[in-house]
């Protein structure tokens, strides 16, 4: 009891300053608890911030990668037509692929002998005659003339003139290849006519179901489908393309491939 009474008048003699040590806090203090809500809330308000910053920025790489993707898509279908071109240079008249302007033109004839005198003698071949569509009745001709407009790059006019060709001509040698380039065309021009590709290419792939160019209609129907945004309709045609011609060494099974590993 002495004891007790000598420790409790030693920390009265001490003053304030001992008690001032261990400061109490009371947790049931409002304040308390509105202060610490606060402060969570504005950590979590910050973290909302970054992350629609985050995702702003990755909006936009992914629109910037969606533009670089358009591009690279007109510019393989650029480098296809000249691609296809060189090789029908190679391929002449094979049905797989378009013959070349020699090919498609036919024999020159021998030339007529002529009693005028030399200077009054015409040195150019006199121009086949064409009908109001353009055409001069001969499927070869007419064939190699809207060919050409293709390697000029004279799209609109080429798809004009093998509108003409497959009307005038359902049955003609080129008529196949005819309908292709139209498959190719319609995606070419600005604005695309996706509609219209395909129904070229079905066409195609209806009409003439053993040409040489129904590998390579059957992946560009495909890729149409996709930029249509039927990526299951378009998937499902990469495959046949893949399963039908897989042993063949066929180039559409190549891009097939390649498509389904970048797109899918």
């Amino acid at each position: 009891m002495q004891l007790k009474k000598t420790v409790m008048i030693a920390l009265l003699a001490s003053g304030p300053s001992v008690w001032a040590q261990a400061p109490v806090e009371d947790i049931n203090d409002p304040n308390r608890r509105n202060n610490a809500g606060a402060g969570l809330e504005a950590g979590i308000y910050q973290q909302l911030q970054q992350l629609q910053q985050e995702i702003m920025a990755l909006r936009g790489t992914v629109e910037e990668q969606g533009h670089q993707l358009r591009q690279l898509k007109q510019q393989s279908l650029d480098r296809y037509i000249d691609m296809d071109r060189r090789l029908s240079s190679v391929a002449g008249g094979a049905a797989a692929a378009a013959p070349s302007a020699t090919d498609a033109l036919p024999p020159a004839a021998a030339p007529a002998t002529s009693t005028a005198p030399a200077d009054q003698q015409s040195t150019e071949a006199p121009a086949p005659a064409s009908t109001d569509n353009g055409l001069t009745g001969k499927p070869s001709v007419d064939y190699a003339q809207a060919y050409s407009l293709v390697k000029a790059r004279q799209y609109t006019d080429a798809i004009t003139a093998f509108e003409a060709y497959v009307k005038a001509y359902p049955s003609e040698r080129y008529t196949p290849n005819a309908w292709y380039w139209l498959g190719e065309l319609y995606v070419a021009i600005s604005p695309q006519n996706l509609e219209a590709s395909s129904a070229a290419f079905q066409k195609l792939l209806a009409d003439y179901p053993e040409n040489g160019k129904v590998p390579a209609a059957m992946y560009k129907l495909a890729t149409v489908y996709f930029l249509q945004d039927d990526k299951d309709k378009a998937r499902e045609m990469l495959t046949h393309v893949i399963d039908r011609y897989g042993n063949t060494g066929n180039s559409a099974v190549i891009k097939a491939r390649e498509f389904l590993r970048k797109n899918y």
